[in-house]
């Protein structure tokens, strides 16, 4: 069984540490920053900013990976991020911190997080075998690590930030990392596959593959339209909190803990389908349930009911992603995988920017429902082609869940 591999589950617990402190700077960097100047647009640049580095460098970082092996990228990655996330508030305890440099510290951070998700999952098939359905599993523990901290990490965020101040919030980011290195160096170690250049490719050998793979082709355009739809959302919750909840951070923390709380369900649930389902099935179960609920956003309801489609959101999620990771583990040959896979998240990181960058001027010029109906026409489209996509692979009788 998956579980009872050592270096899996140490690098699971890497996994869970250092994204627990990432969640907890990830709601205190830009409370930060809208406390400070009152401006969503400048909040929302801050989320730009720290994912423009996958759209400027994600290619070239499955470069990186081939050269560097995942292990010793991984390694590097959190080293350097510990004193990066740190400048934030070291500058603001001597008083040398800006938005400028705020900016620079999220782009930076950024740019060195590019390659870690590519890097955990090229090391899964040495950790647990080739099969599809272990693979798929494996990639669920790691969804499930991220997803326990997108529900406890907000919330703990929203207490964190009125105890001890959203810079010092960001000390905890820092030392995670360092966590995260100890426990990646320690405890997993694979032997390194060297590729004949030949075999591996360029830069652009990722994204030649997906042109001529159909089921990837098609596939892939789903995590592009997703990644329009849920910036639009994901922005919104902090002007909530500000505006319609008495500048209150733990309403914003609810909400992102909502969803990563529907994230964790759909992780465990995932895990145990995986015994008795076929991967594809249940992704094309979940992306129904995946867009249905941005619908629920468009009507001005209670907050218990912005909650409870949050929380289904995200239960959906993990339902459709972790099948999906694990197909194309076992489907793209090892040498060419890191660089697909990064061509796959450039594809999902590329709209990602820009639907934060201009988030805080369409709440502002459009209202926050008139954007969400433009997420929820989104979700829905991604939907819609992740099913075809995947009911038209020939290679492939794809069953139906009872």
């Amino acid at each position: 069984m998956v579980t009872r591999s050592r270096p899996l589950l140490a690098l699971t617990t890497a996994e869970l540490v250092s994204q627990l402190g990432s969640s907890l700077s990830g709601l205190a960097l830009p409370w930060f920053v809208l406390v400070t100047t009152h401006s969503t647009s400048r909040m929302g640049v801050v989320f730009a900013v720290e994912l423009l580095p996958f759209v400027l460098f994600g290619l070239h970082a499955g470069v990186v990976v081939d050269r560097l092996g995942p292990r010793a990228t991984m390694l590097l990655s959190d080293l350097a991020r510990a004193p990066v996330v740190a400048l934030i508030p070291l500058l603001e305890a001597v008083g040398g911190l800006s938005y400028p440099l705020i900016l620079a510290v999220a782009f930076v951070q950024g740019g060195l997080s590019t390659a870690y998700f590519t890097c955990q999952r090229a090391v899964l098939p040495a950790l647990v075998g080739t099969g599809e359905q272990d693979v798929a599993r494996a990639n669920t523990l790691l969804e499930g690590a991220t997803n326990f901290t997108s529900f406890a990490g907000p919330a703990l965020a929203g207490v964190l930030i009125g105890l001890l101040g959203a810079v010092n919030v960001m000390w905890i980011d820092a030392g995670s990392f360092l966590v995260s290195f100890v426990l990646v160096g320690t405890f997993v170690r694979v032997v390194r596959q060297v590729h004949e250049r030949e075999e591996a490719g360029g830069v652009l050998a990722g994204l030649a593959y997906i042109l001529r793979d159909r089921f990837v082709g098609r596939a892939v355009i789903s995590p592009f339209l997703f990644g329009a739809a849920f910036p639009l959302v994901f922005a919104s919750f902090p002007v909530i909190a500000f505006r319609e909840y008495d500048h209150n951070p733990r309403v914003a923390g609810l909400l992102f803990a909502a969803y990563g709380g529907g994230t964790l369900v759909g992780s465990f649930v995932t895990y145990a389908a995986l015994a008795r389902f076929r991967a594809t099935s249940i992704a094309i179960f979940a992306a129904v349930a995946l867009a249905a609920p941005f619908w629920l956003l468009v009507p001005r309801m209670p907050l218990a009911v912005f909650v409870v489609a949050m929380a289904v959101i995200g239960f959906g999620n993990p339902m459709t992603n972790a099948p999906y990771f694990g197909i194309l583990t076992t489907r793209v040959p090892p040498a060419l995988f890191p660089k697909v896979l990064q061509a796959i998240i450039v594809s999902n990181q590329v709209i990602r920017p820009a639907a934060y960058a201009v988030a805080g001027f369409l709440f502002a010029s459009l209202g926050l429902h008139v954007i969400y109906a433009v997420a929820a026409v989104l979700a829905t489209a991604a939907s819609f082609n992740f099913i075809v996509a995947v009911r038209s692979e020939p290679l492939e009788e794809v069953p139906t869940l009872p």
